[in-house]
């Protein structure tokens, strides 16, 4: 049984495609969002919710997964050193598969970073709105160094993250709540409408809309923040 790390486009793509290779394959989201996504095209098992290395070698024993398939975001490192964690101990496969990158030139205002705090620090130097494209997960990072205020957050249109922004002071006419990724075009009308001084983006390559955000940025001006993969 394999068992793929589903919580992106590409993802659920290789489930399906497994799927109708006629594998054996469960996936696995975190969200239930995720999994309504991945339901509408994937009929195998699908195991929702966080996964801690208890739960990783339970599940990899209990359904005799011999392959897990990691295809989690590019930026999500935890669950990446879980998996692999879990298949070290388990004495199964792991396999990874990454996404397209995006290296955009570094002296066009475009400034690398390795982390959220690192950008954060760098965002809080300069005057005016800060643009944040890189979702909820990591909106504490921000707020804790940057007047709420001065943040414009693009979140996922779910409850949770909705609720997340309020808590954390960010303003109702400050958040955008919309499923990426954007096109070039409509970047450029959403920094303009909201007055952006600067862009916070992580490198999340094409399929996650990252060469239009950072060239709508560079195309009006605005230095943008571009938070690194990590290693």
């Amino acid at each position: 049984m394999i068992l793929v790390l589903a919580g992106t486009s590409e993802g659920r793509a290789m489930a399906r495609s497994l799927e109708m290779e006629g594998r054996r394959v469960m996936a696995s989201t975190v969200t239930a969002y995720g999994r309504e996504l991945l339901r509408r095209h994937f009929k195998g098992e699908i195991l929702s919710g966080p996964l801690d290395l208890g739960r990783f070698l339970e599940v990899i024993q209990e359904k005799g997964i011999d392959k897990i398939i990691d295809a989690t975001h590019p930026h999500a490192a935890e669950i990446k050193a879980l998996a692999v964690e879990a298949c070290r101990r388990a004495g199964i496969v792991y396999e990874r598969l990454e996404r397209d990158g995006y290296a955009p030139e570094l002296n066009q205002g475009v400034i690398l970073v390795h982390s959220a705090a690192a950008a954060a620090d760098l965002a809080s130097s300069f005057s005016g709105n800060i643009f944040l494209t890189v979702g909820s997960k990591s909106l504490e990072t921000y707020v804790e160094k940057i007047d709420p205020a001065r943040l414009v957050v693009r979140v996922l249109p779910l409850l949770e993250s909705l609720e997340k922004c309020l808590r954390l002071g960010i303003m109702p006419e400050h958040i955008i709540a919309m499923q990426g990724p954007f096109a070039y075009e409509l970047e450029r009308i959403l920094y303009r409408r909201y007055r952006a001084e600067v862009i916070v983006a992580k490198e999340s390559g094409p399929a996650g809309g990252t060469p239009d955000k950072i060239k709508a940025a560079i195309d009006l001006g605005l230095p943008a923040i571009l938070i690194a993969r990590p290693g």
